[in-house]
C-alpha cells in the first residue's frame, strides 16, 4: 500500500467487566486484469550459405490473456474486549482471518506469421522463390485454476501450456548456373529438396503471494484521518497481533477519549508471465556440384529456426479492504503516582459494544497495478526475441569473394576460364502436402543448396532466366 506508515508503540490488556464478541469483516477479494501482447519479429538466413540456401522472417506474439480472482477473507476481533476494562502497556488486540479465495487465468491461442523463401545471390543475379508463407496458430488456450495458490498465498507458480502444429510445405528444386554466348554451358547445378513445418508453443505462469494484516491508527475523533500515524501489521498463520503502545508519548490528557482503529486488510503480489515460440522444423542435406567439384551438407531433423518471445511478464498487485473497520472507544488514564517511570492505561468506554464503524468514501484507496482500481487492462510491446535453431548462423559464401559489383567468372587456370554466369535457370517441384499432425515423423526429403563460382566482373552479362514446375 503505497501510504506513510509509522511504526506503533506495543500495547497491553488487562480484564474487568463482561465481554463483547466483536462483528466479522468479510473483506471481498474480488479483482480482474487483461493482458495483450505485441508480436516479436526477426529475420533469418539464408541457410546453410550466405549467397544460397532458405532464409525466414517470422512473428509471434503470445495470446491475450485474462485473470480474474474472487471470494473474500473473513477477519473476527479476536481479544475479548469487556467494557470498563483496563488496557495497560504490553497487551494486543488479536485480529483471526480465514481466506477464501477463488481465481483462474485463460489465454487465447499464440498467433504469428512466418515466410520462408528459397533465395541465391550470384553476382548480379539473384532471386527467390516462396517456400512457407502461412499464419500459425498455437491451436490451444493455456488455462488454469488459481484457488490452491491464492489460499496459500506462499508464492506458489501455476503454469498452463498449449502447443500447436500449424502448416507444411514440402518442396524440390533444381538449380543450373549458365554461362551464354551462343550456346550455353552448366558450370553449377544442384538438386534441392525441402519439407518444413511449423510449430507453436505458448505457456502462461503466475505466481500470487498473499498478506493478511490490519492497518491500525489512534484518533481522537471518531474516523479516519490521513495525518494520523499510521502502521501495517503483517499477520501470520491465520492472526494478526495489532499492538497498543506507549500512550504516554500521545501527549494526551488524563481522561481523554481516543479511539484505538483496525481496518483489516489483504494485499496481493501476482508477477504474471506469458511467453510463445514459433518454429520450424526441417532437415536438410545440401548438394552442389561446381566446376566438376562436388560437396554436400547434411543437418538431421531440428529446429532450422526458432523465435521466441521470452518472458513477457508484468506484477499484477492490488490492496483489498470494505469500510468496516473496529474502532475501540478508550479513555486516557495516567498510572498511579507510586510506580516507577512514566506509564499511563486505557479504560475501554463503558458502551462499547463489538460494533464497526464505516470509512468514508475515498478514504484509505485500494493501490495496485491500476492505482485506485483493482479492475485493469495492461500492454505489452513485442520485444526483439529470442532467436535459435541450426539456421540462425550459415557456412559464409559457397565461393570466396564479392560478387556485388559484377559477374560471376572463371577464374584463370580454371576449367571454366574466362566463362561467366549470365543465366539462372530454376525449377521447382512442390510435393502434396503432409498431414499436419503426422508430418514430424515423415521427414524424408532433403534439402540441396547450389553452388556457383564466383569471380571478377566479366565482358558479358544476360538477364536471369526463371523456369517452374507445379
Amino acid at each position: 500500500m503505497n501510504m506513510d506508515r509509522s511504526a506503533l508503540w506495543a500495547l497491553v490488556v488487562v480484564a474487568a467487566a463482561p465481554a463483547v464478541n466483536a462483528q466479522t469483516v468479510n473483506v471481498s477479494t474480488n479483482s480482474s486484469v487483461t493482458a495483450s501482447y505485441g508480436a516479436t519479429t526477426q529475420t533469418v538466413g539464408p541457410f546453410p550459405w550466405s549467397d544460397l540456401g532458405v532464409n525466414a522472417n517470422a512473428s509471434i506474439a503470445p495470446g491475450d490473456l485474462t485473470l480474474a480472482t474472487g471470494g473474500a477473507t473473513g477477519f473476527n476481533l479476536a481479544t475479548t474486549i469487556t467494557a470498563g476494562e483496563v488496557i495497560a502497556a504490553g497487551s494486543t488486540f488479536n485480529v483471526g482471518y480465514t481466506p477464501g479465495w477463488s481465481g483462474n487465468f485463460s489465454a487465447t491461442a499464440a498467433t504469428g506469421n512466418v515466410n520462408s523463401n528459397f533465395v541465391y545471390n550470384i553476382g548480379p543475379l539473384s532471386g527467390s522463390d516462396n517456400i512457407l508463407n502461412v499464419n500459425v496458430s498455437g491451436g490451444g488456450s493455456p488455462s488454469a485454476n488459481l484457488a490452491s495458490s491464492l489460499n496459500a498465498g506462499t508464492g506458489q507458480t501455476v503454469s498452463a501450456f498449449a502447443n500447436g502444429t500449424g502448416p507444411n510445405a514440402s518442396v524440390g528444386y533444381t538449380l543450373a548456373a549458365q554461362a551464354c554466348v551462343i550456346e550455353c554451358v552448366t558450370v553449377a547445378s544442384a538438386s534441392i529438396n525441402l519439407t518444413v513445418g511449423t510449430q507453436v508453443q505458448h505457456s502462461v505462469s503466475v505466481t500470487p503471494t498473499v498478506t493478511y494484516g490490519d492497518l491500525v491508527w489512534i484518533s481522537t475523533t471518531p474516523g479516519y484521518s490521513a495525518s494520523a500515524p499510521q502502521a501495517f501489521i503483517t499477520g501470520s498463520s491465520g492472526s494478526v497481533a495489532n499492538p497498543l503502545g506507549n500512550l504516554s508519548s500521545l501527549g494526551l490528557s488524563n481522561g481523554q477519549r481516543f479511539y484505538y482503529n483496525i481496518l483489516p486488510e489483504v494485499e496481493l503480489s501476482m508477477p504474471i508471465s506469458s511467453a510463445a515460440e514459433l518454429a520450424l522444423p526441417a532437415s536438410i542435406t545440401a548438394s552442389y556440384n561446381v566446376l566438376g567439384v562436388g560437396g554436400s551438407q547434411s543437418f538431421p531433423l531440428g529446429n532450422l529456426y526458432s523465435l521466441d518471445t521470452g518472458s513477457e511478464a508484468f506484477n499484477f498487485d492490488a490492496t483489498f479492504h470494505n469500510n468496516d473497520y473496529y474502532s475501540i472507544p478508550l479513555d486516557y488514564q495516567t498510572c498511579s503516582p507510586n510506580l516507577a517511570g512514566p506509564c499511563s492505561n486505557a479504560i475501554v468506554d463503558t458502551t462499547y459494544k463489538g460494533q464497526l464503524s464505516t470509512l468514508n468514501p475515498g478514504d484509505v484507496p485500494t493501490t495496485g497495478t491500476c492505482g485506485t482500481a483493482s479492475d485493469c487492462s495492461v500492454t505489452l510491446p513485442g520485444g526483439t526475441g529470442i532467436v535459435g535453431g541450426y539456421g540462425i548462423g550459415n557456412l559464409g559464401p559457397l565461393i570466396p569473394g564479392d560478387p556485388s559489383n559484377g559477374d560471376v567468372c572463371g577464374g584463370p587456370g580454371t576449367a571454366y576460364s574466362g566463362q561467366c554466369i549470365n543465366k539462372v535457370v530454376l525449377n521447382r517441384m512442390t510435393a502434396p502436402e503432409m498431414d499436419a499432425n503426422s508430418w514430424p515423423a515423415s521427414l524424408t526429403l532433403l534439402f540441396g543448396a547450389v553452388a556457383v563460382l564466383r569471380g571478377r566482373r566479366g565482358s558479358r552479362f544476360g538477364s536471369v532466366t526463371t523456369t517452374s514446375r507445379i
